[in-house]
């Protein structure tokens, strides 16, 4: 199972990157660095480990502020398509960045396309709560979706809480109020989208996010960014509190890690990226989805 880092990704790149790869081979992952080839020879050769990863060249970097759909078309060898790329060409079984959001969603949608169904991918995120593990979806990705694409949201999200062995996981609706008509005009028409299938229990409060009272929480990509955001100035300013997002929708398994994630960080997430690809989950999502399942 090889997976495939942007290692020109992210704030702390090449250094982080290579360093949190290196940790992920000492655990036994199959791991190729996608960057450019003389920075990333130079930190293997400061760590000691001089040819011990594979490198596929890839010569341009996104910027975190450049135009993620602009570039990628003019910027055909950079690291973030490159790697999306190897796994559309079977070459890779998932890949990892922790570089531009916008561009590694880009670049999937690019080299790998969506699933059946899916008008927007979205970034489930697995949030550790002392009372259990909560799916958040979406963790950023889109902040003005239509009402239809949350209840697709909750699909996505709802095969992967199965596939981290959820065999029926409960469903809510990020909100303001428990009470059925609370929020604005989106969440009021999704709750309606919603209201019936199986699993979804309504309306939830973050309080009821952070005891684990559901399984899975769908909002729209702002407020869950913001959530996201919260938790982490709570944590500390931790930029770990919920690890990489994988990104649901895409016919391949993407993940994308924190800007700020430090070697530990990265590790971590091409762990996750080994496991979702171990599982198939792309699949199951498409299988979901497929089914009509609920929610």
């Amino acid at each position: 199972m090889r997976v495939a880092l942007d290692a020109m990704g992210g704030d702390h790149a090449p250094a982080a990157t290579v360093a949190g790869a290196l940790l992920a081979a000492d655990a036994g992952l199959d791991v190729v660095l996608v960057g450019r080839p003389d920075a990333l020879t130079a930190e293997l050769r400061r760590a000691g480990a001089d040819g011990r990863l594979a490198i596929v060249a890839a010569d341009e970097v996104v910027g975190m502020h450049e135009d993620a759909v602009a570039v990628l078309r003019s910027k055909r060898t950079s690291s973030i398509r490159v790697a999306a790329e190897l796994v559309a060409s079977g070459q890779a079984q998932a890949m990892v960045s922790a570089g531009s959001t916008g561009a590694t969603l880009a670049a999937a949608l690019l080299a790998l396309g969506r699933l059946r169904g899916v008008r927007r991918p979205v970034l489930a995120v697995v949030l550790p709560t002392p009372a259990g593990d909560v799916v958040l979806a979406d963790a950023g990705g889109s902040p003005d979706p239509q009402p239809e694409t949350l209840v697709t949201y909750g699909r996505m999200a709802t095969a992967y809480a199965r596939a981290r062995g959820r065999l029926t996981p409960s469903v809510g609706l990020l909100n303001v109020g428990s009470e059925a008509g609370k929020g604005n005009v989106l969440v009021k028409r999704a709750f309606t989208l919603l209201d019936g299938s199986d699993g979804f229990v309504g309306n939830v409060e973050p309080t009821a996010v952070l005891a684990a009272r559901v399984d899975v929480v769908i909002t729209d990509g702002f407020t869950g960014n913001v959530f996201l955001k919260t938790l982490e100035a709570m944590a500390g300013g931790s930029g770990d509190t919920a690890g990489a997002a994988v990104l649901l929708g895409v016919a391949g398994e993407v993940l994308v890690a924190h800007g700020a994630a430090d070697a530990p960080a990265v590790a971590a997430a091409l762990q996750t990226a080994a496991s979702v690809a171990g599982a198939g989950l792309s699949r199951l999502v498409q299988q979901h989805l497929d089914g009509g399942g609920d929610p």
